[in-house]
């Protein structure tokens, strides 16, 4: 691989910070669809917000000293894989109380989840020396992230806001893409910009179809439309 450009390593904020807009705005929409989620909701985002930092502050002081701080970058999973999961419950949950579901057992799913992530992670992390545990946290990110995807793509099909919908799918669609582009032996700058420039338009698209269902429901709190879901 070669060195990180500075440039290269200040432009990966610009994702997070769509990222992070995006998620701020469904937490809030969570918390006005059923307040007991928002703090969840809340949590979760802050986690899945600082794990990108994580990264980014990885790259920088990769590009800006020379110098690669072990086990920066791999902060990145520990915190996503739970805020996924907590992101997740809370929409779900959420997303049952306006239906007037029950929700009394909403809890199980994402506990057994992050118990056995937990315990995987934890176990391989201080018993083998290769990178297993970062694969678990990582396999239970993936899980998280496509659970809270398609809860968001429900819930805006629903809603009929087919924008919002598509550009939920294509986030989490251009995830998989970006996946297997780091895969790739040889990430020159080349191939790296291009994955930065895909990540910036997949989180953009994330925070455009967030704002447009967050307002869309924060209208229906307001009783311009009906809330309860299809």
């Amino acid at each position: 691989m070669e060195t990180y450009p500075l440039s290269l390593a200040l432009e990966d904020l610009v994702p997070v910070i769509f990222f992070g807009i995006g998620l701020i705005l469904l937490a809030r929409m969570i918390g006005g669809m059923h307040s007991p989620a928002r703090g969840r909701a809340t949590l979760g985002a802050i986690l899945i917000t600082l794990g990108g930092l994580t990264k980014v502050a990885w790259k920088i002081v990769i590009a800006a000293t020379g110098t690669d701080i072990i086990g920066l970058d791999d902060l990145l999973f520990v915190f996503l894989a739970p805020g996924f999961i907590l992101l997740a419950w809370a929409t779900g949950e959420a997303q049952r109380a306006v239906n007037g579901q029950p929700i009394q057992q909403t809890w199980v799913f994402p506990a057994v989840l992050l118990g056995l992530a937990t315990l995987g992670a934890g176990y391989t992390g201080f018993t083998q020396t290769g990178r297993t545990w970062v694969y678990i946290l990582l396999a239970t990110t993936t899980i998280a992230n496509v659970w809270a995807s398609a809860l968001f793509i429900r819930h805006a099909r629903q809603e009929g806001l087919k924008l919002a919908a598509g550009l939920f799918f294509v986030n989490i669609l251009l995830v998989f893409v970006l996946s297997g582009m780091g895969r790739i032996p040889s990430q020159t700058v080349a191939l790296q910009w291009v994955e930065q420039i895909i990540n910036t338009f997949s989180t953009g698209a994330f925070a455009f179809a967030a704002w447009k269902l967050s307002g869309h429901v924060r209208r229906s709190v307001g009783g311009e439309v009906p809330l309860r879901l299809k």
